[in-house]
């Protein structure tokens, strides 16, 4: 296999049936949030595809009023850059629509995707202290420890507000 690089890849709008897929695979079909359950045609996304037109990286996010909520954001290969190319497409996507705010929300076990957000400019705003309780009544099969053996407990929440202006991506 060849390997893939970052200009071997570019970005399209994913369908709700490729955001499923990735959401059967990684999130157990749906993502829970303090106050909001998602399901796949809940949401918008972006695919970052490869030259077989294969998903490397999507980011799913919803707008409402003047926020955009980065509601997953995944990399099927890892240490690439992709994350950070999504994370850029998806605030100039919401730099477009006018949009003043970011935000994402993610479980405390997650450093390498907090350190993402940190690197682009987003603040540790609110710790919404063990809510994963919530997210285990949707999901029950959500393990108990997840990176590092870190206790899955919490989730935190991030924010960007403008402008929201990505590096251009290609």
């Amino acid at each position: 296999m060849t390997p893939l690089r970052r200009h071997d890849m570019r970005l399209r709008s994913a369908t709700t049936e490729e955001i499923q897929d990735v959401w059967e695979d990684r999130w157990y079909g749906l993502v829970v949030g303090p106050n909001k359950v998602f399901v796949p045609s809940d949401v918008e996304g972006l695919a970052l595809v490869d030259y077989h037109d294969e998903i490397v990286g999507l980011v799913t996010f919803h707008v409402d009023g003047p926020a955009g909520q980065i509601v997953t954001l995944d990399t099927i290969v890892r240490g690439r850059g992709f994350g950070r190319r999504l994370l850029e497409a998806v605030e100039t996507k919401f730099h477009n629509r006018g949009l003043g705010r970011a935000w994402a929300l993610m479980t405390n076990d997650n450093l390498r995707a907090a350190g993402l957000y940190l690197s682009r400019g987003y603040r540790l705003i609110r710790v919404h202290v063990d809510a994963v309780d919530k997210v285990r009544e949707h999901k029950p099969g959500l393990p108990d420890k997840g990176y590092e053996g870190i206790a899955i407990r919490d989730l935190w929440e991030f924010e960007k507000l403008g402008p929201l202006v990505g590096v251009p991506v290609p």
